[in-house]
């Protein structure tokens, strides 16, 4: 019984992380929009740029790896079309 609480709560704890570095790859992206606003020089904000890009993608396919191809596989399914209809009610 130990056992299968121990890697019920590994599945759980893998599951968690896996969405949390989903969204952490949108918001990397979601930063990008925010870099023109920033009081930084023009150098830096491509270098950040950069950096949010990679993150945001690095993010994304450690996530792809830790949640697994059924994740995956339901992410590709959704309809975000619409799901976005609804939100905006178009």
């Amino acid at each position: 019984m130990d056992e299968m609480t121990a890697q019920t709560r590994k599945n759980f704890l893998k599951k968690w992380a896996g969405l949390i570095l989903v969204i952490l790859s949108f918001a990397f992206y979601g930063c990008i929009l925010l870099l023109p606003f920033a009081p930084i020089l023009g150098e830096n904000k491509i270098i950040a740029s950069a950096a949010l890009v990679v993150l945001g993608e690095a993010s994304f396919w450690i996530a792809v790896l830790i949640l697994g191809k059924e994740a995956i596989s339901k992410y590709r399914k959704f309809d975000w079309r619409r799901k976005i209809a609804e939100l905006f009610k178009i």
